[in-house]
């Protein structure tokens, strides 16, 4: 049998469940309309930049993906409980996946102080077609698409059985589908639902460990 899980690392794992997707909920509120037509999009950008809200909302948004490490890892446990083989897959997929969001988090925020601090527009939507294009989206886009497979392994795993994460998980599969239509057609909305899905799903997740509940490996 596996050692109890030390107060301080579940005291970690329930702060990282709640804080780090309500800071991506928040700075997804935040967050400006999109489109993938690059003029479009250097607009909105432009429009914005200069009251800080494009680079703030991206700032909260990378630095809740970073706090939320250690509750993915407590989520993949639960999975690893039921599955030692598909949390170990979930927990891989969705870490490659943190590193994926961040890069992309990190180039939003570049491009808009290099729009705010007066870039030539030509130059600026130079730089975000490169970012756009196969060579680098494309490169990204598998580490990204990680991110929603590690969620349906752990939804399939956890969401097959009755237990104190079911509800969660499905909760959590939910809102990777909304931010999943967002990616595809756009619409910041979705994101900004799929986000507050996720702080739900979190606070489902964490529950359970703070009234010691978590299930226990079969």
């Amino acid at each position: 049998m596996d050692a109890p899980t030390p107060r301080y690392q579940t005291g970690i794992e329930v702060a990282s469940l709640i804080v780090g997707p309500a800071l991506m909920s928040i700075g997804d509120l935040f967050h400006p309309p999109e489109s993938w037509d690059v003029a479009a999009q250097y607009s909105m950008i432009a429009a914005t930049s200069a009251s800080g809200r494009w680079h703030m909302a991206h700032l909260l948004l990378f630095i809740g993906m970073l706090l939320f490490v250690p509750g993915i890892l407590a989520m993949t446990r639960a999975v690893a409980n039921r599955s030692p083989a598909a949390g170990y897959a979930a927990r891989i997929l969705l870490l490659i996946a943190v590193g994926a969001l961040s890069a992309v988090f990190s180039f939003e925020m570049v491009l808009g102080h290099f729009v705010s601090s007066g870039a030539d527009q030509a130059a600026a939507i130079a730089l975000l077609a490169t970012f756009q294009s196969g060579a680098v989206f494309g490169a990204l886009m598998p580490a990204l698409l990680a991110f929603f497979v590690g969620v349906a392994i752990a939804a399939v795993t956890l969401a097959s059985k009755p237990g104190p994460y079911r509800w969660p998980v499905l909760t959590l599969a939910l809102g990777a589908a909304f931010i999943l239509g967002e990616i595809i057609l756009a619409q910041v909305l979705l994101s900004q639902i799929g986000n507050v899905l996720c702080l739900v799903a979190g606070i489902g997740f964490a529950l359970p460990l703070l009234r010691g509940r978590g299930e226990v490996p079969a």
